[in-house]
């Protein structure tokens, strides 16, 4: 039987450099917390640890993205320059959507956005970053339910990985969850949302509980849980941009 896992705290730093060695291409990051608990700086800091990135402003002129640097992109496919630069194996991060919000400019970039997300899987070896999954998904928004869940479940033998992240581990697609090797999540006294938590992981609700409860101590802080019984459970702190 597998031995239960320990808690154990990591600088964020340090839990990066954890995830680097731990991360393989293909599996997924599933962050649940609910707002401004900097679910996009975490997975901003979790992108550093890979070498190509495509990053979804699904909202448009995302402030935490925009603090990167990151070159944006209004169209696709890559330019030659980047392609040069994917042939050289030099480092790719890119944000993906004009910062307008408009309403021409939110119809083009949900277009944009799922142009992106069917030519992934193709490409492979991409690390997608999908902040606001319920924004894509719902029907009056990005409406890209479809792709969002194919990509969740065949991109793991194309090396594709995809974080994503919500408020609520409801009204999302389920595979987000059940395809997720490491869940992400941001302090919670609600029973039901720690039970489903454990439910996706495969943990059991006392272990999960513990965590959090250790967790309510640090400011901003999250716990990062692996779907291997085997492993820790973090507990880290992201450090903002």
């Amino acid at each position: 039987m597998p031995t239960p896992s320990e808690v154990e705290y990591l600088l964020f730093p340090d839990f990066l450099k954890r995830m680097r060695d731990k991360w393989e291409p293909g599996d997924h990051i599933a962050l649940v917390a609910p707002t401004g608990e900097a679910k996009t700086t975490m997975m901003l800091g979790l992108a550093q640890t890979r070498r190509y990135v495509l990053a979804l402003d699904i909202k448009g002129g995302d402030k935490t993205m925009s603090a990167t640097g990151w070159p944006r992109l209004e169209s696709w496919p890559l330019s030659r320059d980047f392609r040069k630069k994917l042939e050289e194996g030099e480092p790719v991060r890119v944000l993906i959507g004009g910062p307008k919000r408009d309403v021409e400019s939110r119809v083009r970039r949900r277009a944009l956005l799922r142009q992106v997300l069917e030519s992934v899987m193709e490409e492979g070896r991409w690390t997608v970053l999908c902040p606001d999954l319920k924004a894509l998904t719902h029907p009056k928004f990005g409406g890209a339910v479809d792709q969002i869940e194919e990509l969740l479940i065949l991109a793991r033998d194309a090396g594709v990985s995809v974080v994503t992240d919500w408020q609520r581990p409801a009204g999302v697609p389920r595979e987000a969850g059940d395809q997720a090797r490491f869940l992400g999540i941001g302090y919670t006294r609600d029973e039901d949302v720690v039970a489903r938590l454990a439910e996706m992981m495969g943990r059991s609700r006392a272990e999960l509980r513990g965590a959090i409860t250790a967790l309510g101590a640090l400011p901003f802080g999250w716990l990062i849980v692996s779907r291997s019984p085997r492993d820790p459970i973090i507990l880290t702190k992201p450090e903002r941009i």
